[in-house]
C-alpha cells in the first residue's frame, strides 16, 4: 500500500490556537463566500509534497534529509498577514503568510527539495512561498464570486502578526484522505542541527 507523504514543519499549540481564532474571525467576515475551511489540526508548513510513495522508499527519504537537518540550526519565522493563490482577481487558496526576512526557511525548503531530487523526486517548479492554508475556494464558485472574495481579502490582508513559528524539526508526514477530511500522522521527526 502506498503512503501519501509530505515534508513539513509542524506548528506548536499556541500558534494553532491563534490560527483557529483567525479562522473563526474570517468565517464570520466571509460567511457568504464559497470556502472550504481547513481543519486547524490539518494546518502545516509544508516544505515539499511527495505524493504516493512506496513505503520501502522511506529509508531513502530519511537518509537524504539527514545532511539537510544537520546543516541548519533552529530558527523562528513570524506568521501573519492574509493572501491568496494565485492572485486576488481569481483566488483558489486563502492563506496566512510566513515572514522569512533572513531567508532561512527558503534555504531549508531548497535543501529539502534538492536532497529529495537526489533520490528520485521531481524538483519544485515554482519558487517556495511559505504559507499556512486556511481555506480553499469551492470548485463550483463562479468568477464573480471569486472576484468579490478577492476584493474582501485585499481589505483584510494587513492583519496583525499571529505569532512566531519555531522551526526546529522536519516531519515526514503521512496524509490519509477520509470523507471527513485528511488525517495526518508524523512518521518521523528530524531535529535541526543535530547529528544522528
Amino acid at each position: 500500500m502506498m503512503l501519501r507523504l509530505f515534508i513539513s514543519v509542524n506548528l506548536d499549540h499556541d500558534l494553532l490556537a491563534a490560527l483557529t481564532r483567525q479562522q473563526d474571525h474570517l468565517k464570520r467576515r466571509l460567511s457568504a463566500a464559497p470556502l472550504r475551511w481547513t481543519r486547524p489540526q490539518g494546518i502545516h508548513l509544508t516544505l515539499k509534497f511527495l505524493g504516493d510513495t512506496d513505503p520501502a522508499r522511506l529509508d531513502d527519504i530519511l537518509a537524504a534529509l539527514q545532511p539537510v537537518v544537520h546543516s541548519h540550526a533552529p530558527f523562528a519565522v513570524t506568521v501573519g498577514g492574509l493572501g491568496c493563490f494565485p492572485h486576488n482577481r481569481r483566488p483558489n487558496v486563502l492563506w496566512v503568510g510566513v515572514q522569512d526576512p533572513d531567508h532561512k526557511l527558503q534555504a531549508l525548503a531548497a535543501g529539502v527539495d534538492s536532497a529529495l531530487v537526489g533520490v528520485g523526486w521531481q524538483p519544485e517548479r515554482r519558487p517556495f512561498s511559505g504559507h499556512l492554508t486556511l481555506a480553499r475556494v469551492q470548485r463550483s464558485a463562479g468568477s464573480r464570486q471569486r472576484q468579490t472574495l478577492g476584493e474582501m481579502l485585499a481589505e483584510l490582508a494587513k492583519s496583525a502578526p499571529l505569532g512566531a513559528c519555531r522551526v526546529d524539526a522536519l516531519h515526514v508526514m503521512r496524509s490519509q484522505l477520509q470523507p471527513q477530511g485528511a488525517v495526518y500522522t508524523s512518521l518521523q521527526t528530524l531535529r535541526l542541527g543535530q547529528h544522528g
